[in-house]
């Protein structure tokens, strides 16, 4: 399964490249690439979406935004009614963030246990 779309990685390098032509202290192309690589994986590090259609008991809840980055899980949204289910996932309510986070450990066991 590939991970990255070269193509807009290469396209991406591209675009750098040329607009580091402009500079005054030019870069080379090879640092145009690895800025575009490490642009890519920077975005398939984290993935921001809308969960829709969640149900909890039967009764189907309001859409949830989940905050997934590599080293910590956040869930945001209208959890108010979830909230022991999240206490037993093992996510902790973040106080300031208003949101409940968990570890890469617990994001683990939550995909392996409902993938």
């Amino acid at each position: 399964m590939k991970k990255f779309n070269l193509s807009e990685i290469m396209k991406k390098a591209w675009e750098f490249f040329r607009m580091a032509k402009k500079w005054t202290t030019p870069k080379s192309f090879s640092w145009a690439l690895r800025q575009a690589w490490a642009e890519a994986k920077e975005a398939a590090r984290e993935f921001t979406g809308i969960v829709r259609n969640v149900q909890v008991g039967g009764t189907l809840m309001h859409p949830v935004l989940v905050n997934i980055d590599m080293d910590k899980l956040t869930v945001t949204g209208n959890t108010f009614p979830v909230r022991q289910m999240m206490r037993e996932f093992g996510l902790d309510w973040d106080k300031n963030n208003k949101a409940w986070t968990g570890s890469r450990e617990t994001l683990n066991a939550l995909c392996a246990k409902y993938a």
